[in-house]
């Protein structure tokens, strides 16, 4: 692949998820929440899908996510089609920030990418929303980290229910394949050959995460809205 066609699936290959988040996290976050079997959730801007399928096949919900890039949509399709949840997943193009209106309401809410941007119109009255944020965890934040983080409050109104912040090896698991996917792409590039614009943002949210972290968190909260 050309290293201008570098995109987000190039970036996160060999990943689980796309997000500072586990399996541990993912089965505490359930079981704080209560999903029932046979309850809807929909996750928006869901990436590679992986953690749409691992939540509809852990506790049996009917599960769909949206993602506006094609190259994530891709991975997410392949997701649904190796998954025990066979017919309860689903994945579908489209704008996250604003989901068709024919995919509510739903009982849950999944949201680990947007920052703070989640439209709740698909959620049911009473319905939980699982969120994970990047958020400030010390006072005055460098305006590097701010940046490229886009850092905003901790979680949305409502009742938290749960929540736990991303632990080393999350944040490791998170980071490691960026790293190698950006060793290779640098290994490619060559003299008039466009830059990725998804690879120089993963190096500036890489080099500010390295000089700073400690100035950051990845919370993932239930809420009660």
């Amino acid at each position: 692949m050309p290293a201008s066609r570098f995109g987000w699936s190039d970036l996160f290959h060999g990943a689980r998820f796309l997000a500072p988040v586990s399996e541990e996290a993912l089965l505490l976050a359930g079981r704080a929440a209560g999903f029932r079997e046979g309850a809807t959730l929909l996750e928006l801007a869901c990436g590679n899908g992986a953690v749409a399928a691992f939540l509809a096949e852990e506790f049996h919900l009917y599960a769909r996510g949206v993602e506006a890039h094609a190259d994530l949509l891709a991975e997410a399709q392949k997701h649904a089609e190796r998954s025990p949840a066979g017919r309860r997943l689903r994945f579908i193009h489209g704008d996250p920030l604003h989901p068709d209106e024919g995919l509510g309401p739903v009982d849950v809410l999944c949201d680990l990418r947007l920052q703070g941007a989640t439209p709740v119109e698909p959620l049911r009255r009473g319905g939980r929303m699982l969120v994970g944020r990047f958020v400030s965890r010390r006072g005055a934040v460098p305006a590097q980290v701010a940046e490229v983080f886009d850092l905003v409050e901790p979680r949305p109104p409502g009742r938290v229910l749960w929540r736990r912040d991303a632990t080393p090896l999350e944040w490791e698991r998170y980071f490691r394949p960026q790293e190698r996917a950006l060793r290779a792409y640098r290994a490619r590039l060559h003299d008039g050959n466009p830059v990725s614009p998804v690879a120089i943002a993963a190096d500036r949210q890489l080099a500010a995460f390295r000089a700073h972290g400690s100035y950051i968190a990845y919370e993932i909260a239930v809420v009660q809205t």
